[in-house]
């Protein structure tokens, strides 16, 4: 049975603004210790998906925490010849023998399979240990949304409020902090938040490959969040053949980050910074002394 933590948690402290966070986030409450069903509460994986649920490995297990608690483990698994990706997700997954046809979704209809949320966080911060086979890439995954949606997207991209990934490729033997920040592709409040966690790479997972996480945490940096659009801009900022034009004199850090969130450029504003990169979405962050100011950019 999955608990509300989040609506008993902003009952509690409603009347001081508090902010929410991921049910469960810390991965300390498991429900079905020690059978094949074991997951953490208000998170599933493949023993519970919609179908093959009873045909499914177990790729999902407690395991020892970085401070003495618990983790979550996540294992890609061989089951029929086909390496059933090791995942889990605060929706539902729908699993299916062909992979390709594999997604986690949130069930607007039934509170078992969703997670309400109306807040607009900056960035998601964690904990993990990386163990991939033959070039895996393991991920955590994000979108905040109204409405129905899916991880990978297939149609419902309108209903995307925001959007956060982390990836990671290279093995790591101890606990390793990640952080990738919310990328906002529109205004307005989301109703569901939907993660995924997968220690493999989609449809072209590698058997063996393991990936260990802990203590998600969501950030909040008022009053700006995310890397949304700044409401005033004081900086007029442009991209012309080859380079991001900054119009202001003042020598400021910046960033840019893909559509994805990833990170892809970083440096000092001046009048002409050179940016060789391929079109698309951009979001363009700079940080003045008292705020933060965050530009969207179409690249033709």
């Amino acid at each position: 049975m999955r608990i509300s933590l989040l609506f008993l948690a902003t009952l509690f402290v409603g009347g001081l603004g508090a902010q929410q966070q991921l049910e469960n986030g810390n991965f300390e409450v498991w429900q079905n210790v020690g059978a094949a069903t074991e997951e953490p509460e208000n998170w599933s994986s493949l023993k519970t998906a919609d179908a093959l649920a009873g045909t499914a490995p177990q790729v999902l297990s407690q395991d020892a925490g970085r401070d003495g608690g618990f983790a979550a483990r996540l294992e890609v698994k061989s089951v029929f010849g086909i390496a059933a990706n090791g995942l889990m997700t605060n929706g539902r997954v729908h699993a299916d023998l062909i992979p390709e046809n594999g997604y986690v979704f949130t069930d607007a209809n039934d509170p078992q399979w969703h997670t309400t949320f109306t807040d607009r966080p900056d960035s998601i911060v964690g904990w993990f240990k990386y163990a991939p086979q033959n070039g895996d890439k393991g991920k955590v995954e994000i979108i905040l949304h109204t409405g129905q949606a899916r991880l990978p997207f297939d149609g419902f991209q309108a209903n995307i409020v925001g959007r956060a990934k982390a990836e990671f490729t290279q093995a790591q033997a101890d606990w390793v902090r990640f952080s990738a920040p919310f990328v906002y592709w529109i205004a307005g409040t989301p109703t569901y938040i939907l993660t995924t966690v997968a220690a493999g790479d989609s449809t072209i997972s590698k058997n063996g490959t393991v990936l260990w996480v802990d203590d998600f945490e969501l950030i909040y940096n008022e009053p700006t969040t995310g890397i949304a659009e700044s409401a005033t801009n004081p900086i007029a900022i442009n991209a012309s053949n080859g380079y991001l034009l900054f119009d202001t004199e003042v020598i400021a850090p910046y960033n840019v980050y893909a559509a994805s969130g990833e990170l892809i450029q970083s440096g000092t504003t001046s009048q002409k910074v050179p940016f060789a990169h391929q079109s698309g979405i951009y979001f363009i962050e700079v940080r003045l002394k008292d705020e933060v100011i965050r530009r969207k950019l179409y690249i033709h």
